[in-house]
């Protein structure tokens, strides 16, 4: 199993890309993860990082749209 750095989430890489990208809303796919595992953790990361950034469910898919 992998080492994990005290403060650092396996999400924080995929947010912080979105938030520096051109994009200002991306559909997120993460295999091995349910769909409401995934948006409770972006959505945890996102307010634990004060990101200016929406996370939303639309028809079983989750949506990053920049605020």
């Amino acid at each position: 199993m992998a080492e994990r750095r005290p403060g650092i989430s396996e999400y924080d890489g995929l947010l912080n890309d979105f938030v520096k990208g051109k994009a200002e809303t991306v559909r997120v796919n993460y295999p091995g993860k349910s769909t409401k595992a995934l948006m409770a953790a972006l959505r945890s990361r996102v307010k634990k990082k004060d990101l200016k950034v929406k996370v939303a469910m639309r028809r079983g898919n989750i949506y990053l749209t920049k605020a």
